[in-house]
């Protein structure tokens, strides 16, 4: 059974805050918590050992992927439709948006890095 986690991005600090801060510190911010986007653990780690969260951009890390050094990001999100994980790809060269999806399995995971996340570092898919 995969371990259910989570962090949350503070729109107001502008932070990623661990589950546990949120949940130690819940009564003293309780009118700030519509103020945070909860992003959960894939239960997924990449080449590095780094968990895996809703909302990571990741890249290719091997050459087996034939996007690996192309400049292409995929975003982590959860597909309500098909009750799954989806890396959804995005090209830094050929503009925004959802290009195409697919699953992030186990054995795929380890074939990438976590570069950043959407609210840290959403310049990645600038290209900036």
């Amino acid at each position: 059974m995969r371990e259910i986690k989570f962090r949350v991005w503070d729109k107001i600090l502008k932070r990623m805050l661990s589950w546990e801060w949120v949940h130690d510190n819940f009564f003293s911010r309780i009118f700030d918590y519509l103020n945070m986007i909860p992003m959960q653990y894939t239960g997924l780690k990449d080449k590095n050992g780094k968990e895996i969260y809703e909302g990571d951009i990741v890249t290719g890390s091997s050459l087996k992927d034939w996007r690996a050094g192309n400049g292409e990001r995929e975003i982590i999100e959860w597909d309500n439709t098909r009750s799954r994980w989806d890396m959804v790809f995005y090209s830094i060269y050929g503009g925004e948006g959802h290009l195409c999806k697919e699953e992030i399995f186990q054995d795929r995971a380890k074939f990438y890095e976590v570069i950043g996340n959407i609210y840290e570092n959403g310049s990645l898919l600038d290209g900036k």
